[in-house]
């Protein structure tokens, strides 16, 4: 695997290096300020139901870095399956590698849900394999990354997001 980038952080930016091991089914994202303090770590998956290949179409999340893009919120209007499958809150991941690019696996996002879940709605449903996507509970991505992503995008600062697969 090539050597991923790493983000040249200004004051006030976060680093979250998601880490997705073959050996275990749930990852972990950790995030990190500008000076390489720990804030916060949840549950991720990086899981594709196509398998451990990220150079195939639905396999697990392609490595590298990414920023923290547009965020999505499924509206109520919007039918059940969105709701079921990104749940509520669902942030594009824009490659910095050409990661997806390469691999003609465009639109990878950081989203809740699960339409294979019992309750993919549910605060912390049951992680699920995506199509490409890092997965993380409802409840983590609506009371910790939403917020920090919002509040960042208010003063101009980034988010910058790590995806390793680790064998």
């Amino acid at each position: 695997m090539e050597k991923t980038l790493k983000p040249k952080l200004k004051p006030g930016d976060i680093h979250v290096i998601i880490n997705d091991w073959e050996s275990k089914y749930i990852g972990e994202a950790k995030a990190y300020d500008a000076t390489g303090k720990l804030l916060w770590k949840i549950p991720a998956l990086c899981k594709g139901i196509e398998g451990a290949r990220w150079s195939v179409r639905n396999g697990d999340t392609p490595p590298g870095l990414y920023l923290a893009g547009e965020l999505f919120v499924t509206q109520p209007g919007e039918s059940n399956q969105i709701w079921s499958a990104y749940g509520q809150n669902c942030i594009d991941l824009v490659e910095q590698e050409n990661q997806e690019t390469r691999y003609n696996r465009g639109g990878i996002c950081w989203h809740g849900g699960g339409s294979a879940a019992p309750d993919p709605l549910a605060d912390q449903q049951q992680l699920v394999p995506t199509l490409g996507c890092v997965r993380s509970h409802n409840g983590d991505l609506k009371k910790i990354v939403v917020p920090l992503l919002q509040a960042l995008n208010a003063k101009g600062d980034r988010m910058w997001i790590t995806v390793n697969q680790i064998d």
